[in-house]
């Protein structure tokens, strides 16, 4: 078949559309110098390809003579209608998009010839005037960041680089919005092109500027934080020398007291009732209680202020000392289930199971009593238990009973500061535990505690 005479009537409708300008300026301008001219371009042929065109010819004064057209043989687009279906579908997507702008623009003109309809969505400006409105994104940018910008895409674009930068604009309705703004060089039929993809970052700058004010906040934070600590550290020492001081003044005329007492009775040895002695050690009591009360006050200051060094603790052999120390009544027994071996600081330990221990013994209506302690190991932590077959606690005084000062005995009964436990229970928090009580009247009465691995 003569490929020529393939081509239809109506060269001009024939010619691929992105063809029909340059052909018909090469044309014009070879017919105006009346010099020869060689274009390539495609054609539609009857069998729905396109394919290229080689025209030379030499223009004269009434026409275009020697005329000579050649036809490649295999065709360079493929059929049509898959063309047009697949531009159709780049279309519904890049305008289907909901926060990025597809563009394109002429080098030369600097022009926008190609906007996604996602556009107006973003920054509210119709796709017609991206199109028609000469320098109408500069205009966009805020007054803020348009002279770098500017100036930046125009170095980059006469130095044929890509460029991705970012940088915020002014939408339709005041709204301030950051954009992503990738570029890339390609060549079409001869022409520079810009294409890009404006990207919608303004969530993720109002992310990064909230992140950027939670770290200024947490700086200025950490700085006041430093400087309580100071203070702080300074009025511990302060507290710690005037509890020093003030239980020696303390100490010093409750010790006095106890001396004259016992002083007194020995010299009226002779001629005190029995009634009167009694009075005498009641009053040796409260001396000694008001002694004891000083030193768990200072006790319970210090916890968790005074730090001591960790180091592997046999929990089985410090309580046996702290047994042993405790000197129970030889028909008082007392049981130790199998412990562990800890990394820890021992003296907070001792101080916990000495005055659980204490109280078991101390409070318990029997000389046989039974003290059992045991062990149950987690993933974390170890749960240790002392429990006692006593009278028992009510479940209204579970709570109570971590309270300072709080004793559920009459204290002329038993001498107690009503300190201990509440030592116990700061302690084993101030190392990341809990502690708990389980009992009932009659029932014993069980203490659970917890303490870090």
């Amino acid at each position: 078949m003569n490929q020529t005479e393939s081509v239809p009537e109506g060269i001009w409708q024939a010619i691929h559309p992105e063809d029909r300008d340059r052909y018909y300026q090469q044309r014009q301008q070879a017919i105006a110098q009346r010099q020869a001219y060689a274009i390539s371009y495609r054609v539609l042929a009857a069998d729905g390809n396109y394919y290229w065109r080689e025209e030379q010819a030499l223009p004269v004064e009434n026409g275009v003579q020697d005329r000579q057209t050649t036809i490649t043989t295999q065709p360079q687009l493929g059929k049509r209608a898959p063309t047009e279906a697949a531009q159709q579908r780049f279309q519904d997507l890049v305008n289907g998009l909901e926060d990025a702008i597809v563009w394109e623009s002429d080098l030369a003109t600097t022009k926008f010839t190609f906007v996604s309809q996602s556009a107006e969505g973003i920054l509210g400006y119709p796709v017609e005037q991206w199109l028609n409105q000469p320098e109408f994104w500069q205009n966009l940018i805020h007054p803020e960041d348009r002279e770098w910008v500017v100036q930046s895409c125009h170095q980059e674009t006469l130095e044929g680089r890509d460029r991705c930068c970012e940088y915020r604009c002014v939408a339709a309705d005041g709204r301030v919005v950051w954009l992503r703004d990738r570029v890339y060089f390609g060549r079409q039929q001869g022409q520079t092109k810009l294409r890009g993809l404006m990207l919608d970052i303004s969530d993720r700058k109002a992310s990064e500027e909230a992140i950027k004010a939670r770290a200024e906040e947490l700086t200025y934070l950490t700085t006041v934080l430093a400087q309580t600590n100071i203070t702080l550290e300074k009025r511990n020492q302060e507290l710690d020398q005037f509890a020093y001081v003030t239980s020696h003044d303390l100490k010093a005329p409750l010790r006095a007291i106890a001396n004259l007492s016992e002083w007194i009775e020995e010299d009226l040895s002779d001629k005190l009732t029995a009634d009167t002695r009694h009075q005498m050690n009641l009053l040796r009591g409260r001396v000694h209680r008001m002694e004891a009360l000083i030193n768990g006050l200072l006790q319970y200051s210090r916890v968790g202020r005074l730090e001591t060094p960790k180091s592997q603790v046999s929990v089985g052999d410090l309580l046996a000392e702290i047994v042993d120390s405790l000197a129970p009544p030889e028909t008082f027994s007392i049981e130790i289930a199998p412990m562990p071996t800890i990394f820890t600081e021992r003296l907070p330990l001792e101080q916990v199971f000495t005055n659980l221990i204490s109280n078991a013994i101390k409070y318990h209506p029997r000389q046989d009593g039974r003290v059992k302690i045991f062990v149950q190991k987690y993933p974390s932590n170890y749960e240790f238990a002392v429990a006692d077959d006593g009278d028992g606690i009510a479940p209204e005084y579970h709570e109570k009973v971590f309270g300072i000062f709080q004793t559920l005995s009459p204290r002329d009964k038993t001498e107690s500061t009503g300190i201990g436990l509440a030592i116990v229970k700061k302690i084993v928090e101030q190392q990341g535990g809990t502690i708990r009580l389980e009992s009932q009247p009659g029932q014993g009465a069980t203490f659970y505690f917890t303490w870090k691995k």
